[in-house]
């Protein structure tokens, strides 16, 4: 990601978490108002009204005036890709110990959505899970959180069955390949 890039990633994250940026972006004198945030992002003036005036241009962020302010909120649009932005640093913790279950997650999306399919293929692989089949994953940790926010973000939760089992037939493969003999 670019610096612009990780930076509307930054100040989105922000809005989200509830920190409201208000400025009067047009008036020269308007620095100090961005300083907390310029330092908070490590960036400098020019690059933090850039960013914001992109994001408004993208439609990522929203300016209300309220008297000669104007307060800077996240769009419906902004929050999608926030999500977007989760989804890449979605990771699943480990425990120390496995508790001897497998997560198997498995599904039949239609060709009409073969790239939410082929998304959902490539994430589970970046996540660590062992493809069994095309169609066919697992993980020996539990991930249903997680599974559940990927189908959220490709809206393919009807296509997608997650199972736990206590027993793969042959899986000391699997154990070996995770690490867990």
């Amino acid at each position: 990601m670019n610096k612009r890039g990780e930076l509307t990633k930054q100040i989105l994250v922000a809005l989200s978490m509830g920190f409201i940026i208000t400025t009067a972006i047009i008036l020269p004198g308007s620095a100090i108002m961005f300083k907390p945030f310029i330092k908070k992002f490590k960036t400098n003036k020019q690059n933090f009204i850039k960013s914001l005036q992109s994001m408004k241009q993208d439609r990522l962020v929203d300016f209300r005036e309220e008297g000669n302010l104007s307060k800077i909120t996240i769009t419906e649009k902004g929050k999608q890709k926030l999500l977007i932005y989760e989804l890449d640093s979605l990771e699943i913790k480990k425990p120390k110990k496995w508790d001897s279950v497998w997560r198997i997650v498995t599904f039949d999306i239609p060709e009409k959505k073969k790239a939410a399919r082929n998304a959902l293929r490539d994430k589970l692989k970046e996540l660590g899970f062992c493809q069994l089949h095309k169609s066919v994953f697992v993980f020996p940790y539990p991930c249903l959180d997680e599974v559940q926010f990927i189908e959220e973000i490709f809206q393919i939760g009807s296509y997608i069955n997650f199972i736990e089992a206590k027993t793969i037939a042959d899986d000391d493969w699997l154990k070996s390949k995770f690490h867990l003999l």
